[in-house]
């Protein structure tokens, strides 16, 4: 099983942050068929972050969660086998990053029943062998990732931010993080956090064929005036970014429940 991989092609790829696009992370070999009615084909591929990122469509903090608890799934259950994407049941959370994780690497798909979506999960992974009936699931471990953050997560996907302050405060909590996944995830193995267990068998969830995608609800806000986030591809430069220091940060470390909406502190 590949353990390291930052890209696949050699094309610009200014979707991948420089600090982001360096040696030494998960990476992942699959396999597949070989043609519509084909037999399977066992020269493994390798998925990178630079790929995972292209098919999800943006780097963000759940997309290397995702990648990190699928890892350390790998390690445990796949050892240095390959995904065979022609014969694995996944199970995630219902999430546009978790679910496109778990959709490209093990080759579930919603519409023929072998990518079901199970929100107990959390920020984890359910797979079976569908050949042979054996499963593992992977769940991060409790208060890993931060709190405020996670708040912030769902209070930007709400209708009562006025939307000038949503402009703001989508800046400042893209920095928060990018923040703690550079200095908290990217340093640590994916199994420091991440564990797996072997399950006796597979208790899958109904099918769920709609869901919202919370990925696309703040596509329409306008660009922030004040506050600005260092990870924007746009200033993008050499060397580490500087500090966001503005009240939009006061505002944000006040939290999203019973706060000034105005950006005062």
């Amino acid at each position: 099983m590949t353990t390291e991989g930052a890209a696949s092609t050699e094309h610009d790829r200014w979707y991948v942050p420089a600090w982001l696009d360096v040696p030494g992370l998960p990476a992942f070999d699959v396999v597949d068929t070989r043609s519509a009615q084909g037999r399977l084909d066992r020269r493994p591929k390798t998925v990178t972050v630079a790929d995972l990122v292209l098919f999800h469509g943006h780097p963000c903090d759940g997309l290397l969660r995702g990648v990190w608890a699928m890892r350390a799934l790998a390690d445990v259950a796949l050892g240095t086998a390959p995904f065979d994407r022609s014969d694995l049941m996944v199970v995630s959370k219902n999430s546009p990053c978790l679910g496109d994780v778990a959709a490209y690497l093990t080759g579930g798909r919603a519409r023929f029943g072998t990518h079901r979506l199970d929100d107990t999960l959390g920020v984890g992974f359910q797979i079976e062998v569908l050949s042979t009936g054996a499963a593992w699931e992977v769940r991060e471990e409790p208060g890993f990732f931060p709190a405020h953050i996670a708040a912030w997560e769902a209070a930007l996907l709400a209708d009562d931010l006025d939307a000038a302050d949503k402009a703001e405060l989508l800046a400042v909590h893209e920095a928060a993080q990018w923040d703690w996944v550079r200095q908290v995830l990217l340093p640590s193995a994916p199994a420091d956090h991440y564990r797996v267990a072997r399950l006796d068998r597979l208790e899958l969830p109904p099918a769920l064929l709609a869901s919202r995608r919370t990925d696309t609800v703040n596509r329409g806000v306008g660009a922030p005036v004040e506050a600005t986030s260092p990870y924007d591809p746009d200033l993008d430069a050499p060397g580490p970014p500087p500090p966001v220091t503005d009240p939009w940060v006061e505002r944000y470390a006040a939290g999203p429940t019973g706060a000034d909406r105005t950006g005062g502190s």
